[in-house]
């Protein structure tokens, strides 16, 4: 009989998230949305949603990166940065999936009521 390897996991180290994804679906395909970077990836199943925010927000980093001057005073742009800056740390994209909470939900659409001027 072989020695079988034991583990203590008795404790697991969880890192805060920093991004919040929201996987919803949408008219048969699944969205999956980062709240903070407003960034939007639609996919057939949940599973590939949440694997395309991944790519999605690696792409993004290096981009807000390579036009940093320009985003950081940019209104609507320049809060991203400390969360581009945790990104660009990361090595993998198991890196980048610890930075996440993704949360399940659905869409709901209000009515806007028009006003008239």
């Amino acid at each position: 009989m072989q020695d079988e390897k034991r583990y203590d996991i008795s404790e697991v180290k969880l890192r805060p998230s920093l991004l919040t994804v929201v996987v919803f679906p949408d008219s048969g395909r699944y969205v999956a949305k980062c709240i903070e970077l407003d960034l939007i990836t639609e996919m057939d199943t949940p599973e590939e949603a949440a694997e395309a925010v991944v790519e999605m927000l690696k792409e993004y980093a290096e981009d807000y990166h390579s036009r940093e001057e320009m985003f950081v005073r940019s209104p609507n742009r320049s809060h991203h940065k400390p969360y581009v800056d945790a990104l660009l740390r990361c090595k993998t994209d198991w890196d980048i999936q610890e930075l996440l909470e993704i949360r399940y939900g659905r869409l709901h659409i209000r009515p806007v009521s028009a006003s008239i001027a």
